[in-house]
């Protein structure tokens, strides 16, 4: 069982991390996790289904991707990791344009807020396998940009949240703490909205009832990253859930700070909880540090191998970026002290030239990075001669004026070989680069 104790989480009465200390303070009670929301993902649409195929089969299998999910888990356990984040409406696959995003099919829930069967078993293999392991669970109930193009509305919200409530409290799950909603006070309908304060409620109310007393379920509700709740919304959470995307080391901090100065959290200390952020391992060291807990997100890409917010995902520890995470929260958590490694983000390519590099009048060229929230910004040089910074995706050379790129005149250049090189920082400071050769025609 998950219960909290002023700014501690504990496993049935034992905090976590216990006498461990990091830098000098200790680590005890927090819950270091990592955003896995994809982990009961499926698509019902047909026309987008294909896109999410494994490159083995050439099609895309919900059972799969659970059954890999769960056998992942012990590895996530064993480097320390004691909890993790799944939405019943899953999160963000891919946001390049041109995407679908608005046809995909992606709920536990039908619109009116009943339960879709193969969902909930696939989840119950996840809790199942979290309470064995000594693993809490983040669920997410909704997620922006679903739920108001699917569920129908008010009723529905309320209807799906006492839903899951005594569908939680048949199994008597009590490691799960609920997320209201992903980077929202409320959640959206077609036709409304009900605001967090009124689920809260409504889920610590039904539960106590559902499980008998004695026990209610612990919930929260999250913003954007660098977002701060109010002071009704700080009272009315057991946990305060706070994002870190785009945010470096230094800004986790002033975050921690800041909440920790409001009126609400000075009368009752709670666990503060970054449950997403980005890939910066920096930003981990920075919140042990100042004793909350902090959440990995890698988006990665459809390719069964980066990242774990894309299907097909890849669940193992099998990148750099990936590695760089686990090991670093291993040695943290086993009370080894490390030092913050660096951790640059990945310039995946350079998108818009064809495959010889000859270009002729305006291009337009952006630079394709897989943790977008973890970039403090791009620069680009042509000939080595600065061009522009970019501090929002997609990073185009020569700028853009709300998502419409300015391009670059190569008329500008001699015809002839130049060379453009994009040069990446992360929040925490670290720089990777990327260069490729153009060929400037006249005409």
């Amino acid at each position: 069982m998950v219960s909290i104790d002023g700014e501690r989480f504990l496993f049935d009465g034992t905090p976590t991390y216990e006498g461990v200390s990091y830098h000098g303070r200790s680590i005890e009670g927090l819950l270091f996790n990592s955003r896995m929301v994809q982990g009961i993902y499926d698509d019902e649409n047909p026309q987008t289904r294909r896109l999410w195929a494994y490159p083995d089969t050439g099609e895309w299998d919900p059972e799969r991707n659970t059954d890999e999910f769960v056998a992942a888990m012990p590895q996530w356990r064993e480097h320390g990791l004691r909890a993790f984040t799944v939405n019943l409406q899953g999160g963000g696959h891919i946001y390049e344009r041109p995407f679908p995003y608005n046809e995909y099919i992606n709920s536990a829930y039908d619109p009116h807020g009943r339960l879709k069967s193969a969902y909930m078993a696939r989840l119950q293999r996840i809790i199942d396998r979290a309470g064995e392991l000594g693993m809490a669970v983040i669920l997410g109930l909704a997620y922006f940009g679903v739920d108001q193009r699917y569920i129908e509305g008010p009723q529905a919200v309320r209807a799906m949240v006492d839903a899951v409530v005594d569908w939680l409290a048949e199994h008597d799950y009590r490691h799960v703490l609920i997320e209201i909603a992903n980077e929202q006070t409320g959640i959206r309908t077609r036709n409304g909205r009900v605001g967090a304060l009124e689920l809260m409620e409504r889920v610590r109310a039904r539960s106590e009832a559902a499980y008998g007393g004695g026990f209610r379920l612990l919930c929260s509700t999250s913003l954007g990253g660098g977002g701060i709740h109010d002071e009704e919304h700080l009272r009315a959470m057991d946990f305060v859930l706070v994002h870190g995307n785009g945010q470096g080391p230094q800004q986790h901090r002033e975050m921690i700070e800041q909440i920790r100065a409001r009126e609400a959290f000075r009368e009752a200390p709670k666990p503060i909880v970054f449950n997403e952020a980005h890939t910066d391992v920096s930003c981990l060291c920075a919140c042990a540090e100042m004793g909350a807990s902090w959440g990995y997100f890698d988006q990665g890409t459809n390719n069964y191998h980066d990242g774990y917010q894309t299907p097909p995902v890849q669940w193992g520890i099998n990148t750099e970026e990936k590695r760089r995470f686990f090991e670093t929260l291993r040695a943290i958590t086993s009370g080894q002290e490390p030092e913050c490694p660096q951790s640059p983000v990945k310039i995946r390519a350079i998108e818009g030239l064809d495959e010889d590099g000859r270009v002729s009048g305006t291009i337009v060229l952006s630079a394709a990075i897989d943790d977008r929230w973890g970039v403090r910004d791009v620069e680009w040089f042509v000939d080595g001669e600065h061009v522009n910074t970019e501090r929002r995706h997609p990073y185009y050379l020569g700028g853009d004026t709300d998502g419409d790129p300015h391009g670059f005149d190569t008329s500008r250049l001699a015809p002839g070989e130049h060379m453009i090189r994009v040069v990446a920082h992360s929040v925490g400071g670290a720089a990777s680069e990327l260069s490729v050769k153009i060929v400037v025609e006249r005409g």
